[in-house]
């Protein structure tokens, strides 16, 4: 075991009646899948909606709970502990409360954390080994032994997701790579959830069509991301590929009663009755720009537009 992971089993985690307190080791395990999925490239760590989201999904499958996950309880007090070259979270407070972190107290919401300090940086060392994939998976595996094994049936869910988010993130890394036919099923669900996580980020988990973005407070979003060629007639599962849609606005698309066409446009198929109320949903979507997403890269392609709009009821 790489020598750098021995600060995991030291961390400061308060007690709960089945056990260790689930929140720092699901907030370093949420820091570990996003590096191997390129979305944290050096020590110093962006708390944004991916992080955050990530770390509900697993404190809800160590405990069962996702309104309880308090995300700003670790990410202050993860800053107590040791990591091989120092202090293991060191928070990028903003210039006026710099002086003043240790008088501070405990930070009562999300929002009260992050007008103290929206970045901070993982001990050097630690992310320098977290990098490397076998490394990676050792320490989600000392963490989740060390700190959740209370429950069982958690500790396996867990241990799967952990799996399938490892993987993903070698896709997302590699985006290119998400063309063509699966090789073997289990490259399935790592595709499926790498698309997913491209095109929802890519969009800043915005509706393409009625711009609608909402996010619950424990982070579950309103949009789903949408294949433009489905993958049963050509299997591409590049965010190039994709939409974030409502679900509402995903089915039409998929029952081809409206379509984005190259123009960048949404296009209303002339079977939706623009006569009956209950229609107008659709209807005043005819025309509306499409939302593109801002880093041209991740842009659909022409070709998936043009599908869309040939298969348009007539």
């Amino acid at each position: 075991m790489d020598t750098r992971l021995e600060y995991l089993t030291r961390l400061r985690v308060g007690q709960r009646k089945a056990g260790p307190a689930p929140n720092k080791p699901c907030l370093l395990l949420a820091i570990i899948c996003e590096i191997q999925a390129g979305h944290i490239t050096s020590p110093l760590v962006r708390i944004d909606t991916r992080l955050i989201a990530r770390y509900h999904d697993l404190y809800e499958l160590a405990t069962g709970s996702r309104q309880m996950a308090s995300p700003w309880l670790p990410l202050w007090h993860l800053r107590n502990d040791q990591g091989p070259t120092g202090p293991l979270w060191s928070p990028d407070f903003v210039p006026e409360l710099a002086s003043l972190s240790d008088q501070l107290g405990q930070p009562k919401s999300l929002d009260n954390l992050l007008a103290r300090f929206a970045s901070a940086n993982l001990d050097a060392e630690l992310f320098a080994s977290l990098q490397d994939i076998h490394v990676a998976r050792q320490a989600c595996a000392l963490l989740t032994q060390h700190y959740l094994t209370d429950d069982p049936p958690a500790l396996k869910r867990l241990t799967d997701y952990l799996e399938r988010a490892l993987a993903s993130g070698e896709y997302e890394k590699a985006p290119e790579s998400l063309a063509g036919a699966l090789q073997e099923s289990s490259q399935q669900y790592a595709r499926s959830a790498a698309f997913r996580v491209l095109v929802l980020d890519a969009y800043d988990y915005r509706c393409a069509a009625s711009r609608l973005r909402y996010i619950t407070p424990d982070y579950r979003y309103l949009v789903e991301a949408a294949h433009l060629i489905p993958f049963a007639v050509y299997p591409d599962d590049r965010p190039t590929n994709g939409l974030a849609l409502t679900p509402n606005l995903h089915w039409a698309m998929d029952n081809h009663l409206i379509a984005p066409g190259p123009d960048h446009r949404w296009h209303v198929s002339p079977a939706v009755d623009a006569l009956v109320p209950d229609n107008g949903w659709l209807c005043r979507l005819d025309g509306k720009p499409l939302v593109l997403p801002r880093n041209p890269r991740w842009q659909p392609t022409t070709e998936a537009l043009a599908w869309r709009m040939d298969h348009l009821q007539r």
